[in-house]
């Protein structure tokens, strides 16, 4: 294996170097004795441990940097993420990379599912394309993964993991609340209201509710502007959509926490949580032709989100071993109404549809509705012994099921179709009269698998780490996709021979597939403050079934295997962390969603060959005085496909070229400074880099790197109150974050522009 590419990691860790040392020749002169940074506590092995302790690269975000740097939402946190990157048209539509492992993502459920993993204290809810925006309020950590961690966390855990950790009901009366208002330049006003109370009902019983409601007013600007359609010379105009500051979002929810100590050895925690996000608009916009912040839309967009969760889990001492049992179950109802209506431009609806004579008369307007249904139901159950003792020999094994139902019922609409040329209504009826395109399908994912993990200490300094993961996987995707008139080519004259031809299901696709995946670990103790590590592991995604016996009815799954070496310390008798990471991944027989209407009307998915990815991460905090601290994250990646993609003779993505949404250095750097005993100022600049859009070479463009700074003051009172002013995006950058040509018109995602706030925070302990 090709390890390290020398001239690569010699760039990284150079750029790397800059930066730290600068900081350090900064700091000289405000040097403490007495200083100590704090530790930093993780759940990455699945124990609770010292994160200088664990030999992964593990980025953390603790519950006062949550709250400091105003993050509220999955945009928010990973921004702050070095080695992650992401993209998201609007809210609970993200989709999240790392270590510059992608395959461009895919929204489309009948499609690969992710190469990253998204937990929620104890289980993964991990979705394709619309992971869930759960509200960040109350949240005692995020803890983000870099690398494989299939052999601890499974599937979809193959480029890394992202953990969300909630606080815990306590044994103390506690409470509190957070308002804030915000102001946009351009744009309409925010407001949220955030608040918890812990509540003991005896010495071994306690709860913890949570309830907030967020409000985002908009800043994009629905435009009036006309389309013309090639074929019918028909244009529309989008005067009936004209709205200023249109995308606003509204989330509320609640989450309702027990713990029970039925013992001094044994606890049981139960949290039932929910969530309701309602969108109106997009969060794109088309500044080359209508100007910044402004777009058009000629039918409505809006999302609707509702998920409720409850999740149950037993931990305890066993005497030789800590046991742990969890279960979980998420149901989610995911609406979407969005404007399609540039699909018709260059795509069949003119010739086949709305111009189509024979069937349907004279053209009409092809202007389209698109509009989807999803609900899911999410169980997972996982058993697991780890070791307590005292021995060299240490040790964890456990068991996971899960269960993933998504059944999607997405329909094209075009209101101006003849009604009666409509697809034959199943049993039960659901179809719109004037839908010219329907996915309705149930997509059902089992996996079951056994891990485990050997800890042996070799001596005092030196511990060897072996992991294992044994899955068996199935997926059946079951339903209907089609047109009009295909794939039945049954064209239904009256409603009355719609209803006695009902519409047949015309997917019926499995896979079933087992494998396994392992990990080998050596760390060594330097010093009592400094470890050494190196690791090789391997992360997976199973494998899938296509919605048509075209191009193979099933896809395999796709495997990760990387190489890390790493060095964590406490420098500067206590005032400084640094922690590093080198690494190396191969990434073969990656999946990869994609259309060609020569070969089939339906997207599909292929194992399309190997890409490299290698690259550096630094994460550093250094105490300057006992008033002021900074600390950096930084990664440095290089992500390349390493062979070409052929398909049909053509070559569709080249060898050597650059994985889309894979920055090639992405930093930031947070300065805190205590102003007064009780009042503080915190100043943070992230950088991200420009990277591609797409992964096929014919469609794919450069998007811009940008840099967003926020600056934040914050005093306490002494009525155990806190007054926050920030200001979001200092200096109005406007960034690309996504630009989507999937619907033919060429938007861009874009941030907030630049925004200010006020905050108060109470709390009987703050």
């Amino acid at each position: 294996m090709n390890i390290f590419h020398f001239e690569k990691v010699h760039k990284a860790v150079s750029r790397a170097t800059v930066v730290a040392s600068s900081v350090l020749m900064a700091s000289e002169a405000f040097a403490q004795d007495d200083m100590m940074i704090e530790e930093v506590i993780v759940s990455a092995q699945k124990k609770t441990e010292n994160l200088q302790d664990v030999p992964i690269s593990v980025t953390t975000l603790s519950a006062s940097e949550l709250d400091a740097l105003n993050i509220k939402d999955f945009a928010d946190y990973v921004l702050q993420l070095p080695s992650a990157s992401a993209t998201q048209r609007r809210p609970g539509q993200g989709q999240i990379f790392m270590r510059g492992i992608s395959d461009g993502g895919n929204s489309n459920q009948s499609l690969q599912g992710p190469a990253v993993a998204i937990y929620l204290d104890e289980s993964p809810v991990t979705m394709i394309g619309d992971n869930l925006d759960v509200h960040v309020y109350d949240i005692e950590r995020v803890e983000a993964l870099s690398g494989p961690q299939g052999t601890l966390y499974g599937a979809a855990s193959q480029a890394g993991n992202l953990k969300i950790i909630t606080k815990k009901p306590s044994s103390d009366f506690d409470a509190g609340f957070t308002m804030s208002a915000e102001s946009t330049k351009g744009g309409d006003g925010s407001s949220s209201f955030e608040g918890f109370v812990n509540i003991p009902l005896s010495n071994n019983i306690a709860m913890r509710f949570v309830g907030y409601n967020d409000r985002d007013g908009g800043f994009i600007d629905s435009v009036g502007d006309s389309i013309t359609y090639p074929l019918s010379g028909i244009s529309k105009r989008s005067d009936l959509y004209v709205e200023d500051n249109f995308n606003d979002a509204v989330k509320e929810g609640y989450r309702a926490a027990l713990r029970v100590d039925l013992n001094e050895n044994w606890k049981l925690d139960v949290n039932q949580m929910g969530q309701v996000t309602e969108t109106d608009g997009v969060w794109d916009h088309n500044p080359d032709e209508l100007g910044e912040y402004n777009v058009s839309r000629f039918f409505d967009d809006s999302t609707y989100d509702d998920w409720e969760r409850l999740s149950v889990t037993l931990s305890g001492d066993l005497g030789f071993a800590d046991l742990t049992f969890t279960t979980s179950s998420l149901d989610r109802n995911f609406e979407v109404l969005s404007d399609y209506s540039h699909y018709s431009i260059d795509g069949f609806v003119e010739g086949y549809y709305t111009c189509y004579e024979y069937y349907f008369g004279p053209c009409v307007d092809p202007s389209i509705q698109f509009i989807s249904d999803t609900t899911q139901s999410y169980d997972t159950t996982e058993i697991r012994l780890a070791s307590n003792s005292d021995s060299k020999l240490n040790w964890i094994i456990g068991a996971f099921y899960t269960e993933n139902e998504t059944d999607f019922n997405s329909q094209w609409a075009v209101p101006a179709i003849n009604p009666l040329a409509a697809v034959p209504q199943p049993a039960g009826g659901g179809e719109r009269a004037d839908m010219y395109f329907q996915t309705d399908q149930v997509r059902n994912e089992e996996e079951d698998a056994v891990f485990g993990e050997l800890y042996y200490q070799i001596n005092d300094r030196l511990e060897l780490t072996l992991g294992h993961r044994k899955f068996d996987n199935e997926t059946t995707l079951k339903g209907f996709v089609g047109t009009i008139f295909w794939p039945s080519f049954i064209y239904q004259p009256s409603l009355e021979d719609r209803a006695a031809n009902p519409r047949q299901d015309n997917v019926n696709s499995l896979y079933d597939g087992s494998d396994s995946i392992s990990k080998v670990n050596l760390s060594y103790a330097l010093s009592n403050d400094s470890l050494l590590y190196v690791t090789l592991s391997e992360g997976y995604r199973p494998g899938g079934a296509n919605r048509t016996q075209q191009l193979g009815a099933t896809y395999d799954a796709d495997f990760l295997t990387s190489t890390e070496i790493g060095y964590k310390s406490i420098l500067m008798d206590g005032r400084m962390r640094l922690n590093a990471a080198l690494y190396q991944m191969d990434w073969d027989d990656i999946q990869l969603g994609w259309f060609d209407s020569s070969i089939s009307l339906l997207g599909l998915v292929d194992n399309i060959g190997k890409a490299e990815s290698n690259g550096a991460e630094i994460d550093m905090k250094y105490l300057l005085s006992d008033t002021v601290s900074v600390a950096v994250g930084y990664s440095d990646n290089s992500a390349t496909l390493k062979e070409d993609y052929v398909l049909r003779g053509a070559v569709e993505a080249r060898n050597g070229q650059d994985l889309p949404f894979t920055p090639d250095s992405k930093y930031n750097i947070t300065l805190n400074i205590a102003t007064s005993d009780t009042s503080n100022l915190q100043i943070n600049h992230v950088f991200v880099d420009e990277m591609w859009n797409d992964l096929f070479y014919d469609d794919r463009e450069m998007q811009d790197s940008y840099a967003i700074t926020s600056l934040s003051f914050t005093t306490d009172f002494g009525d155990n109150g806190s007054l926050q002013f920030y200001i979001d995006n200092l200096f109005d950058e406007v960034a690309e974050l996504y630009i989507n040509s999937e619907d033919i018109q060429r938007l861009t995602t874009v941030n907030r522009p630049m925004s200010f706030g006020l905050k108060y925070t109470w709390s009987p302990n703050n």
